[in-house]
């Protein structure tokens, strides 16, 4: 972790956000930040090691700080003359240097802060992860990938392409919680006792032993959640429920802060775990995004190809060579060089 949070206190656009929220990309780090409960974590321990070591202080404030600091890191014999200069440049620069020895310190204090993040944000939670001494697990897939396992409790999960999850080593036994980002398919191990949760953004979805689709994209504010069997309930951050069954979707929109229920054809929204790739009235948008994800290329033309009343097509395990020439037909030509493919 301590890695990561490093990238994070030497970021540019990161201190910028922080610092000055105003200049910064809001939309992206607040999207960031929600992905995941690790990410959340990362974000409150950069950003507080951040606001400690570039906020403006007085030569005095500065000197007695810096002195303490120099003693926590073994920086003995440290004197106020060894450090003016430092303060001079700290003022008129903002020099990174300063924060990349507070980088230095965060293998000591990282498990203190995530203690206490803990204690502040999840305390007597039954949607928090596991006790913060548990180990986590973070399984995640790139693009052309997909993967399948069984969590603690014997329930089976498949990622689709470009998606993670985050679980404790041990489910707590109150409650089994994970943070899922991108698109799973959960397969869950029946008990009445012990609820399962699945954190995707500011959307808790609640079971007791079910099957069901998740979809919760980083690059948009929407979280879909379709039911196989069993009931679920999900719930948003700002208290909003609903209890869906099956063959019904969820779709939460975080920015309208609303929840649409809709009867879906299940077997559409899942036939992706078993390698179906199912498009109805599709448009070139949609086919791009979902081919480049399934077989890990990236479309590059100069016209964008239309389909006007869109395309329909249901494939099992073909290459994309197939797909593609399905595609195309009278619309398009492509050749394939690497990872890239150039249509004209």
């Amino acid at each position: 972790m301590k890695d990561r949070i490093q990238d994070l206190v030497t970021n540019i656009e990161f201190r910028k956000f922080v610092l000055n929220p105003q200049q910064g990309d809001h939309v992206y780090w607040d999207r960031w930040k929600n992905e995941s409960l690790e990410n959340q974590l990362l974000f409150e321990e950069a950003a507080v090691l951040i606001k400690d070591f570039y906020e403006p202080l007085s030569a005095e404030e500065f000197q007695s700080e810096a002195i303490e600091f120099k003693r926590k890191i073994d920086v003995t014999n440290a004197e106020k003359n060894d450090i003016v200069s430092l303060y001079e440049t700290r003022r008129s620069t903002r020099n990174p240097w300063f924060l990349r020895i507070a980088a230095s310190l965060i293998f000591l204090i990282a498990f203190a802060l995530t203690t206490i993040w803990y204690a502040n944000n999840y305390s007597g939670d039954s949607r928090t992860l596991s006790d913060p001494t548990t180990t986590l697990i973070k399984k995640e897939v790139g693009r052309g990938q997909k993967l399948t396992f069984m969590l603690p409790d014997g329930s089976k999960v498949k990622l689709n392409s470009e998606s993670s999850i985050i679980f404790p080593e041990e489910f707590r036994k109150d409650v089994r919680e994970v943070t899922v980002s991108g698109e799973a398919f959960f397969d869950v191990t029946h008990n009445k006792d012990w609820p399962f949760v699945v954190k995707s953004k500011n959307v808790w979805t609640k079971v007791l032993g079910t099957s069901f689709n998740i979809v919760s994209n980083p690059t948009d504010n929407i979280v879909d959640v379709a039911l196989v069997e069993g009931i679920v309930e999900v719930t948003t951050i700002d208290k909003a429920s609903v209890q869906l069954l099956p063959s019904e979707m969820a779709r939460i929109d975080e920015e309208k802060t609303e929840v649409i229920v809709s009867h879906v054809d299940i077997e559409k929204i899942t036939a992706w775990k078993d390698n179906r790739l199912i498009f109805e009235d599709a448009s070139f948008d949609e086919i791009q995004c979902r081919l480049e994800r399934w077989y890990n290329v990236k479309f590059i033309y100069d016209k964008k190809p239309v389909f006007e009343g869109g395309y329909t097509v249901d494939v099992t395990d073909e290459n994309l060579k197939s797909v593609l020439d399905g595609i195309s037909a009278n619309k398009f030509e492509f050749v394939r060089k690497g990872n890239k493919i150039l249509i004209y």
